[in-house]
C-alpha cells in the first residue's frame, strides 16, 4: 500500500520530491511535498521511507513575518483488535 500512496501523490499537481527530508527523530527520508499559499505560504512534507515508502513523519514551514517550522515523527504503529487495546 505505501508503493501505491506514493505512485498516487505524483499525480497531484504542484508535488514536489525533496531528498534528504529528515523527520523529528532525525530519519532522513523522502520528502512529499506540496506549498500552498502566495502571501504567507506554508509548505506541508509528507516524510517517507525511502526504501518502503513507510509515512515516518511530517513538516510544515509558514513563511511569513517571521518563519516557523513544526516537525512530527511516528515513533511506532501497530494494530489492535477492540478501542482501548494497545499493540504488543
Amino acid at each position: 500500500m505505501n508503493a501505491s500512496l506514493f505512485r498516487a501523490l505524483k499525480l497531484v499537481p504542484g508535488v514536489r520530491y525533496i531528498a534528504g527530508t529528515e523527520d523529528a527523530l532525525h530519519r532522513h527520508g523522502l520528502g512529499v511535498q506540496i506549498t500552498s499559499g502566495t502571501r504567507f505560504p506554508i509548505r506541508r512534507t509528507l516524510v517517507l521511507d525511502p526504501k518502503t515508502y513507510a509515512y515516518l513523519g511530517y513538516r510544515q514551514q509558514w513563511h511569513g513575518a517571521k518563519d516557523f517550522t513544526f516537525v512530527f515523527a511516528r515513533k511506532v504503529s501497530g494494530v489492535v483488535d477492540h478501542p482501548g487495546e494497545r499493540p504488543r
